[in-house]
């Protein structure tokens, strides 16, 4: 089912997000997630986005080659980093038409747990470890904006959302 989405300036987007403790009762927000993010063509989630302040993200399986499925992030920590960063172009969800060039990690590594209670292990370059380094943001209260070394488009559209 889709949720509405949160938007900024919303001040719910800048909480850090309480880490999950009954992660088996997730499972419908982790549903209700990827319809939401497929409903607005996004490749992640988080769900500080509609209002669930929880360590919890959904991200798009054309993130990256390897995922059959859209994967449930639960509670993620990242432990590993490389230390070559590149910058790409980011977008929002909650922070619809505005875009800007944010330096991530090339390659991660992140440790969460998963929709049915397992601890796993992934390991993420390029897209796939910039969506993941974007979510775990959101759950942290940050947002790409935050990051962003230039507004690349909808300069004007975020200066309005600030009034």
């Amino acid at each position: 089912m889709k949720i509405p989405l949160v938007y900024y300036p919303d001040s719910r987007l800048n909480e850090p997000s309480k880490k999950a403790g009954d992660v088996l009762g997730l499972q419908k927000l982790c549903s209700d997630l990827a319809d939401t993010m497929e409903a607005e063509n996004g490749i992640g989630i988080s769900g500080v986005q509609v209002g669930e302040p929880v360590r919890v993200a959904i991200i798009h399986k054309d993130a990256d080659k390897e995922l059959p499925c859209h994967l449930a992030i639960i509670n993620p920590k990242i432990f590993s980093a490389s230390t070559h960063m590149e910058n790409g172009e980011e977008g929002c969800l909650s922070i619809p038409g505005v875009f800007g060039q944010v330096l991530r990690h090339k390659k991660i590594k992140v440790r969460f747990t998963d929709p049915e209670g397992r601890e796993q292990k992934i390991k993420a370059t390029g897209l796939f470890a910039r969506v993941l380094q974007h979510e775990i943001d959101h759950m942290d209260g940050i947002l790409f904006i935050d990051r962003a070394s230039k507004i690349t488009k909808g300069a004007k559209d975020l200066d309005a959302m600030k009034l």
